[in-house]
């Protein structure tokens, strides 16, 4: 069998990298306490939004599309999660983006 190489050279050592720095993030958001500050403000701003109406809305439409098929939670949560992401507003996602800016540049 023939291996191929990744046309960039250092594509594994970015990923590395890159987890490395999101690992260090999380816990340092972990062991300062601020990732459930993060959260409430992240909660308490998707449903002002009301984004979670959205959430409920589609997962009711969902459920009501499958009629008397059987669903799980997996494939609904699948089927739900482009729509999650494709419907937060920018606005919440750039408070978000600035609030972990501002705690992972900060000591």
């Amino acid at each position: 069998m023939v291996q191929l190489s990744s046309p960039w050279p250092h594509e594994g050592q970015q990923q590395r990298q890159q987890q490395q720095i999101e690992s260090a993030i999380r816990q340092k958001l972990d062991s300062s306490g601020e990732i459930d500050r993060i959260h409430h403000s992240l909660h308490a701003n998707l449903t002002e939004c009301g984004w979670r109406n959205v959430i409920q809305d589609a997962a009711k439409e969902a459920i009501r599309r499958k009629g008397l098929q059987p669903i799980t939670l997996d494939s609904l949560v699948a089927e739900l999660t482009p729509v999650g992401r494709a419907t937060v507003p920018g606005e919440v996602k750039a408070k978000l983006v600035e609030h972990l800016k501002s705690q992972c540049f900060r000591d």
